[in-house]
């Protein structure tokens, strides 16, 4: 099976991609399908549970940081 070589896309165009210019999109190929989907707003049921993912992400946040593994180097 052959794969076309995937196409370079500049700043510009990836810019106008995710602004949802139509023309870009028209020519993003399989790209604008998922594009789309993610520039659509959230349905309900993608939501449920938000609050308490942000929670415990700040909760996490707030937490001392894990002590480095035993005989690893510090960055």
């Amino acid at each position: 099976m052959s794969h076309a070589p995937p196409r370079r896309r500049d700043r510009h165009i990836v810019d106008r991609l995710l602004d949802g210019d139509p023309v870009a999109l028209r020519r993003a190929g399989r790209l604008a399908a998922p594009l789309r989907a993610a520039r659509a707003p959230a349905r309900r049921d993608e939501l449920a549970g938000e609050q308490a993912a942000v929670a415990a992400f700040r909760a996490a946040a707030r937490r001392p940081p894990a002590p480095p593994l035993r005989g690893t180097r510090p960055s």
